[in-house]
């Protein structure tokens, strides 16, 4: 504060020093951190630290209704803070401390500047040597430019430290909005430097660009970074772009708008080369992550309407894919010359991590077209992480988007960090559904993007298993390391002591994966909070449990704690309902490959236990096992389909009433033993096959019976038809003629598309079994979506 006073002319103390010292009460309103954010002259009668404030939102209408009652009610005094400072007058002093004024301390940085409203004019005071090289900038600007569709200040040189504006600002008004008058300044200005210029003589570019090679800040997100580089990589300096005039920080904040006519301030960062549409980009983004705090997808929606009609007949010419094109040209020019900015300040303000967060989130527009959503979304995730106290659990040593697409993350943070990560990942732009199973020690977020991939995180604040805490999670944050690829995780004595208490209390083997973690050191003696020898990679679970029971937490009332957290997570959070799969269609469609391709994908990406079952639930025996015993077993096994003998209808419908049984029956027992625990039940064919192909089973069969049967059985909740051509099915199995195939096929299909109309809660779907890897992406995102 001493120091802004002492460019404007003033000495300040909180006592005094002279008698040419007057004393001064001041107002003040503060900032989150505690500095003071404005400060004014108590006997001031109009709030005019009220010319500096952004007047947008809701919030921000009411908080000015609030001040100027204040000042109409005269109650300043009681309401705001107070102090008073002694100030002593200098030879450079440009305004008179007792009359009124207002003074606005600037936001930190590198680039900070105050601002002193006094005498119908704003004063701009340079606290930093960049500050004041960008005010003598715009001092030189704004006595060179004119416009003849808006206004723009005027201004005076007070010293190298402050210039003078002349207030513009009466009678207007902030919009939200890209407006006719915000139109015909953009397209003023547009048009007065506009010129076609190559990427290789782009001198603006070039020189961002090289700085932002040099930029060596571990705060800067480094998958950010590395989306940025990609789309650097990616521009051909033989490519043309156009280039005109920008003001560079064109916001509602820094405009008012009166009678269809911008007034327009803080023209420090103006350009003669900026991309064609950039400060109608920046005034659409900044407004909405700085004032109206919205969502990267809210934001890109206001670009793509606002863009219409005049705007986009001038800028882009009603061409999507010229505005793309220069969105990503914005993007560059913006991230780089802030990321630089940023890289030169000690602290950061809260708005860099708004900002960054939707400036990478923006990237993927971009960077999709190479990378999946599921890899961007873990890119972006880990960035949100960079700066907090976390540390990934088996992770590979690798880019966090190289993972494995059927391996889920482990992240062990701090407990308040569980529901940022959760708001990231569901109101990202690629996510289109996200389920959270939260237990007392860890949040699963299992979440669905755009292009029908998945991903599962955990994350997790306590090692538990069951009610036992075997690990302690806050020493394994303070041990956490970066690795080369900028991802924090588990120390390697950590990640060893983990994976064996982990998969001990598990009673499981170590996956050989971790193979190097067994071999490590494999008789290492740690000690514990107790100086006891604890033998790491060696004990057996009983000796485990003994050791970790005399541990503080699992002692006393912290075992009761963890008991009855445990019995709540048992009872409330666990419960994760399974579901039945069927598979039909004729021998030779390729149901057992993709049945096994969907077992893995549902074990390794959806986390669920599988059980594999053949064509009904078989709680019965074959027939034929009933008076032959187990050998006939063997020989159903190796009988062709359709070679059955039976042509007796009474026969059949005995037979029929067998197997009935066995699915009615059955499907209890299959859903307590299964389906409530959580498992998927995938059936290897199913009962519509005696709809539609009861020669199969060795039936003569009349549809409309065993259609009848079905509506009384539980219906599975994915039922899929896979078909190919008759051709396809023969060259891989020579077991039925071709007319029956497709017979066999069309009859499926309209039984599916039948079941399909009458269901809205069950999926019918017929897919044609081209290729093993479109089949199961369709049959993944039916299972996912649904």
């Amino acid at each position: 504060m001493e120091n802004i006073f002492s460019k404007i002319g003033y000495t300040i103390s909180n006592q005094k020093n002279s008698e040419q010292d007057v004393v001064q009460d001041v107002l003040f309103i503060k900032n989150p951190n505690g500095s003071i954010r404005w400060i004014w002259n108590a006997n001031n009668l109009e709030p005019l630290f009220l010319k500096f404030y952004n007047v947008g939102g809701i919030r921000a209408k009411i908080f000015t209704w609030a001040v100027k009652i204040i000042f109409k009610l005269k109650v300043q005094k009681v309401v705001f803070n107070k102090m008073t400072y002694y100030f002593k007058k200098q030879e450079n002093s440009f305004f008179d401390c007792t009359d009124n004024w207002a003074l606005f301390t600037g936001t930190v940085g590198t680039n900070n500047k105050a601002i002193l409203y006094a005498d119908a004019s704003f004063f701009k005071i340079a606290t930093t040597s960049n500050a004041k090289r960008l005010i003598n900038s715009e001092h030189k600007i704004l006595s060179k430019i004119a416009f003849d569709f808006f206004q723009t200040p005027k201004s005076k040189q007070i010293s190298e430290n402050v210039i003078q504006l002349s207030d513009i600002s009466c009678d207007g008004k902030r919009t939200k909005r890209i407006e006719i008058a915000h139109l015909k300044a953009l397209t003023e200005m547009n048009f007065r430097g506009h010129h076609l210029i190559q990427i290789k003589d782009w001198k603006l570019f070039n020189e961002l660009k090289f700085d932002f090679s040099q930029i060596n800040d571990d705060r800067i997100p480094k998958n950010m970074i590395r989306k940025i580089e990609r789309l650097l990589d990616g521009i051909s300096q033989e490519d043309y772009i156009n280039v005109s005039l920008s003001h560079g920080d064109f916001t509602s904040w820094n405009m008012f708008e009166s009678k269809e006519k911008i007034s327009l301030y803080d023209w420090e960062l103006f350009a003669y080369d900026r991309p064609t549409g950039f400060d109608y980009f920046h005034f659409i983004i900044q407004q909405g992550i700085l004032v109206d705090r919205k969502l990267w997808k809210e934001i890109y929606n206001d670009i793509e309407e606002q863009c219409s009609g005049e705007s986009a007949s001038f800028l882009f010419n009603y061409d999507l894919e010229i505005q793309a094109k220069y969105l990503k040209f914005y993007l560059l020019i913006n991230c780089m010359s802030y990321l630089k900015t940023y890289a030169l300040q000690p602290k950061w303000h809260l708005q860099v991590d708004w900002l960054l967060q939707i400036w990478n989130e923006a990237l993927n527009e971009f960077v999709i077209k190479e990378k999946t959503a599921r890899e961007l979304i873990i890119m972006d995730v880990f960035d949100a992480l960079q700066n907090k106290e976390y540390a990934s659990i088996k992770f590979p040593n690798d880019y966090p988007d190289k993972l494995s697409i059927n391996s889920d993350i482990d992240i062990l943070i701090n407990k308040s960090l569980s529901s940022s990560i959760f708001n990231l990942i569901t109101n990202h732009s690629l996510v289109v559904k996200v389920s959270q199973n939260k237990k007392s020690f860890m949040d699963t977020l299992q979440a669905v993007m755009i292009d029908g991939s998945f991903l599962s995180i955990d994350l997790i604040w306590e090692f538990k298993r069951r009610n036992i805490v075997f690990m302690d999670a806050k020493k394994a944050l303070e041990n956490a390391c970066m690795n080369s690829f900028g991802v924090k995780t588990l120390s390697f004595l950590d990640t060893q002591s983990y994976l064996n208490r982990f998969y001990i209390l598990n009673d499981a083997a170590v996956p050989q994966k971790y193979k190097m973690y067994k071999e490590h050191t494999a008789n290492q003696i740690i000690k514990n909070d107790f100086n006891q020898d604890i033998q790491d990679v060696c004990l057996n679970k009983r000796d485990l449990l003994k050791e970790l029971s005399r541990d503080k937490q699992n002692k006393g009332i912290y075992y009761l704690r963890n008991l009855v957290y445990y019995l709540y997570d048992k009872l409330f959070c666990s419960f994760s309902k399974g579901y039945v799969i069927t598979f039909s269609g004729v021998d030779g469609a390729g149901k057992s490959t993709i049945i096994e391709n969907v077992k893995n994908m549902v074990e390794k990406q959806l986390r669920k236990p599988v059980v594999i079952l053949r064509h009904r639930p078989s709680v019965l025996p074959i027939i034929s096992v009933l008076f032959r015993g187990k050998k006939a077993q063997e020989s159903f096994e190796n009988t062709l389909p359709h070679s059955g003998t039976n042509k007796s209808v009474f026969s059949s419908l005995v037979r029929f009433a067998y197997y009935y049984a066995d699915y009615f029956f059955g499907q209890f027992i299959i859903l307590i033993k299964y389906t409530i625990r959580g498992y998927v039940v995938i059936y290897d064919r199913y009962y519509f096959d005696f709809i539609e192909d009861s020669k199969r089973s060795n039936l003569i069969l009349s549809k409309k019976i065993s259609f009848l049967g079905y509506k009384l059985l539980l219906k599975p909740k994915f039922n899929f038809f896979l078909f190919a051509d008759a051709e396809t099915i023969l060259n891989r199995k020579k077991e039925l003629d071709e007319k029956v195939i497709n017979e066999l096929t069309i009859n499926y299909c309209n039984l599916f598309s039948k079941l399909e109309k009458i269901s809205s809660s069950t999926v019918y779907k017929t897919i044609e079994n081209k290729e093993i890897d479109q089949t199961l992406s369709i049959v993944l995102q039916t299972i996912i979506n649904k």
